[in-house]
């Protein structure tokens, strides 16, 4: 067994984690007068810019390169937020960028797969939050937090993580409300909750509705109604509804998805778009959609996508018979 896949926290000890998280909540940090190094709002904004421009080298390369840049910068800021002097909004913010580079590296570990690595980020990412008083932050994190649970542990641990998030983030920006709704669709569905996971996501469209705001905080940049669409058509394929995902997968494409940018997620949902086409007995389809999966997906590093299309070979293989799976799993193999 691959011990990279296990997760260190399941059940009752991964809910208290949230409920730990929430009732640790604080002020600001002090201000901090002693430390080898100063830390300014200038030296944070520089931190600031290049979590972005990691955040947005992952969405086309994948995880593979990106991943020890990231922990590079983890370290950094760990660094400066036990020996540095700042004074108590530079130390929010400080915390707070540090809970976000603790996040995109559990984010880049889960796409790769080490799954234990990944939680322990995640709680690091959610301790960090806390000391920041960073509702926001948090519950971003236990969102991401939710999307490893529901993909490798027990999905109804996953939407305890989500609902933990909404409770304490009601005053967050309408943009991060739709994120939670939305990832909270997708929990229900894997407990294959229909009505809840509809009435999420439609909540999702709503709170989108709403518009962008001056307070969205610059990891939500990726927020999209295309995004809410994609994660309605996985839903709706995770409940047995091929159809319904093919519509959304459509709607999706109707709100300007930005396949150029998002390189691996546009890969691994039109892995999942093959995947309804075949579950309707439409193999030419599928095998088209996975064609375009497989040649968006040749230069991601990134095991989501690889893994979806296994799986979908592994599926197509009881049609080999017909000349476009012939075709495919000669070319994919």
């Amino acid at each position: 067994m691959d011990r990279r896949g296990f997760l260190i926290a399941t059940g009752a000890t991964l809910s208290s984690l949230g409920a730990d998280w929430a009732g640790a909540l604080a002020d600001p940090p002090a201000a901090v007068a002693t430390g080898r190094r100063r830390v300014t709002e200038a030296t944070i904004t520089r931190l600031e810019r290049r979590l972005d421009d990691l955040r947005r080298l992952d969405d086309v390369l994948g995880g593979g390169e990106i991943r020890p840049l990231a922990v590079a910068e983890f370290n950094l800021l760990s660094q400066l937020a036990d020996d540095a002097v700042y004074d108590a909004e530079t130390g929010r913010r400080l915390f707070s960028t540090l809970a976000e580079a603790a996040r995109i590296c559990g984010w880049l570990h889960f796409d790769a797969g080490r799954h234990a690595a990944a939680q322990s980020y995640y709680i690091s990412a959610l301790r960090a939050s806390a000391s920041a008083g960073d509702r926001a932050s948090g519950a971003n994190v236990l969102a991401f937090m939710a999307i490893q649970t529901y993909s490798v542990g027990n999905p109804q641990d996953a939407v305890n993580l989500v609902r933990t998030a909404q409770r304490d983030a009601r005053t967050a920006t309408p943009l991060v409300q739709a994120m939670l709704h939305m990832r909270a669709g997708r929990a229900l569905s894997k407990i294959g909750d229909r009505v809840g996971s509809a009435r999420e996501l439609d909540a999702a469209r709503t709170s989108y509705a709403a518009g962008s705001s001056d307070d969205d905080p610059s990891w939500a940049y990726w927020m999209s109604a295309a995004e809410i669409e994609m994660t309605a058509a996985s839903a709706a394929l995770e409940l047995e509804n091929p159809r319904q995902a093919l519509a959304s997968f459509a709607a999706a494409r109707e709100n300007s998805y930005a396949a150029d940018g998002y390189a691996r997620d546009n890969a691994l949902f039109l892995v999942r778009s093959a995947d309804a086409h075949l579950r309707l007995g439409d193999v030419d389809a599928a095998c088209a959609a996975a064609s375009q999966a497989l040649a968006q997906s040749d230069g991601v590093d990134s095991s989501r996508p690889a893994g979806a299309l296994d799986d979908f070979r592994k599926s197509l293989a009881s049609y080999r018979t017909t000349r476009s799976a012939q075709d495919f799993l000669a070319r994919s193999g």
